[in-house]
């Protein structure tokens, strides 16, 4: 019941299905387990009771990549409440979070890549990201022809990059690193 596109390393675009209609509560977990240390966990809880419609879901996911210095875990959960006030009113409120740590192993020139694509001469970099979205939308049915809907929407977030974040071709000094620090917040009603 979860659609995502890119799911690690850039933006988080999601695309999240409502809870059966058919069903009080209906339960999902999957587990998966892969190459390089892969765990998986999934577990999702959606329904309707009366005229409440939910769903949420938790995943978790660590592993390792082929390279060495390259490893991550990852903590996404979201939440959906619909309320059909009436025929012609419904609320929606959702929230989601997510948070990753990335231990990076940096880039590699093309003789690098050509002489072994699997090195990797970065061990002290890393990445962290948290992000909090919530909105609250209200969809009226005015006529049969006309419908208003009106969402209000935020992002707080953070973005942490802290390593030695100079030219690859350069070893890393042992020096003190670099950190880059992002702060997000933005709201909006449309």
């Amino acid at each position: 019941s979860l659609q995502y596109g890119t799911q690690f390393g850039g933006f988080i675009n999601f695309r999240f299905k409502k809870g059966p209609a058919d069903k009080k509560i209906q339960l999902t977990s999957r587990q998966t387990y892969g190459s390089f240390g892969l765990f998986n966990s999934f577990n999702s809880i959606g329904g309707t009771v009366k005229k409440i419609n939910y769903y949420a879901f938790y995943q978790y996911k660590q592993g390792n990549g082929f390279r060495p210095n390259s490893q991550f875990n990852m903590h996404t959960a979201h939440a959906s409440v619909n309320y059909q006030v009436n025929s012609t009113l419904k609320i929606t409120g959702e929230y989601t979070f997510m948070s990753y740590l990335a231990k990076q192993p940096g880039g590699l020139t093309d003789k690098m890549f050509y002489d072994d694509p699997t090195q990797s001469i970065r061990d002290r970099n890393w990445f962290k990201v948290n992000w909090n979205l919530f909105s609250l939308i209200f969809d009226w049915k005015l006529t049969d022809k006309t419908r208003l809907s009106w969402t209000n929407f935020g992002l707080v977030a953070e973005r942490l990059s802290l390593g030695v974040l100079g030219q690859i071709n350069r070893p890393d000094p042992m020096l003190d690193r670099d950190l880059l620090s992002d702060q997000y917040r933005n709201f909006g009603s449309e």
